[in-house]
């Protein structure tokens, strides 16, 4: 697919890379990683990651090299923490919504579903996306599963170039 698409994600654990890894390259997309300033590790971390989440906070993101204004389609990638979208996605979007045209999103978590993390994003973008999907822990452990998935999601953005 020769279409100029970009993937940004955040990942904290690994699961949202794997799933951004195979997206991008399905789709011959450029990628980007979202780094969060904040020391996310350990309890603490952890804590303070899912009450910032939680409250809608934004963080400090590490500069980024790919503006998502060069590009058709953004696809962005966020792990679940409380129910929502991680600060680092949060900052990435209100940073630059006026620059994504059009996006489609996916998150990974232990089990909640996407319909949960759509309304903070399209609160944030004040537009809907393009295509979406969840992976969840289990289905990311199920590589038939995860494949089937995988192939659903890119074939929906594939459909609507």
């Amino acid at each position: 697919m020769a279409k100029n698409i970009l993937v940004v994600f955040y990942s904290k654990t690994g699961n949202t890379k794997k799933v951004a890894n195979d997206i991008a390259d399905a789709l011959g997309a450029d990628i980007e990683e979202i780094t969060d300033k904040k020391n996310r590790k350990g309890i603490l971390g952890w804590l303070s990651g899912g009450r910032d989440a939680m409250e809608k906070r934004g963080t400090e993101i590490a500069s980024l090299q790919k503006d998502p204004a060069n590009y058709e389609l953004v696809i962005i990638g966020s792990p679940v923490w409380a129910w929502t979208i991680v600060p680092a996605v949060r900052t990435y979007l209100e940073t630059n919504k006026a620059k994504i045209e059009k996006y489609a999103f996916f998150t990974t978590s232990g089990s909640t579903p996407i319909e949960k993390t759509i309304p903070a994003i399209k609160t944030i973008t004040e537009k809907d996306p393009i295509a979406s999907s969840d992976f969840n822990e289990k289905e990311l452990k199920d590589k038939n599963v995860y494949d089937k998935k995988l192939v659903d999601f890119v074939s929906s953005i594939n459909a609507i170039k």
